[in-house]
């Protein structure tokens, strides 16, 4: 089995749009903070400016929509945990992206929880996906959940990010956060093997879920899932 390793984010539980928050040009609602698709596409509009910019490197609609609201929910949950948050340094020149990548990451380090024990579903869960993804050879037998479970229940990191699942998942919830249909469904991993994700959070209902808002035809703002 290979050592579980820290994801570059945080996930967090999206509500799906509402009938009074389903404001077609709003990419989402993060309590009282709109993010809209004219929004998104100024911040993406920066980073394509940058001088001989990788175009694998510039982030889609829905990448940047998950860092908006990641952020929002994250330093929320930081104040309700009277966290101080080191301050954001960006280089002049910078995208205001950037300074979100910064703001997300800067809070995930420091958001302070105190680690869990998994349960035994929790611990399952982390299983199945090690198989699913490569990183658990489940055909020997050295390998078997009762064999790999207590290895896992032992992990700090695991129980660190399943900590602080549940903080910004509450958060979350708590922010009546919503998310336009068309960034549905989306998975962020709080917690990933070196070949893919060990835990996760889904973002949003499922994409038929609620479709009480209109979503406009814009084909090339259709996100891709990211892992």
């Amino acid at each position: 089995m290979r050592r579980l390793t820290a994801a570059a984010g945080i996930a967090v539980a999206l509500l799906a749009l509402t009938a009074c928050r389903s404001n077609p040009n709003v990419a989402a609602y993060v309590g009282n903070t709109t993010f809209t698709e004219e929004q998104v596409t100024q911040l993406i509009d920066e980073v394509e400016k940058i001088p001989n910019i990788d175009p694998q490197a510039v982030p889609d609609r829905y990448q940047v929509v998950q860092m908006l609201v990641l952020d929002e929910v994250c330093k929320r949950a930081a104040a309700d945990l009277k966290a101080t948050l080191p301050p954001v340094q960006t280089q002049p020149g910078q995208p205001a992206l950037a300074g979100v990548q910064q703001s997300l990451q800067n809070c995930r380090e420091n958001l302070p929880v105190k680690g869990v024990q998994p349960t035994p579903a929790e611990l399952r869960e982390v299983y199945d996906n090690g198989v699913a993804v490569g990183a658990i050879n489940a055909t020997d037998p050295a390998n078997s959940f009762d064999k790999v479970a207590p290895q896992l229940a032992q992990s700090g990191e695991l129980g660190d990010a399943l900590a602080k699942r549940n903080v910004l998942k509450d958060t979350a919830e708590a922010m009546n956060v919503s998310v336009n249909p068309r960034y549905r469904p989306m998975n962020f991993a709080v917690l990933s093997f070196n070949q893919g994700p060990a835990l996760s959070l889904g973002l949003g209902q499922p994409a038929d879920a609620v479709e009480d808002a209109v979503v406009p035809a814009d084909p090339a703002a259709q996100p891709q899932p990211q892992q």
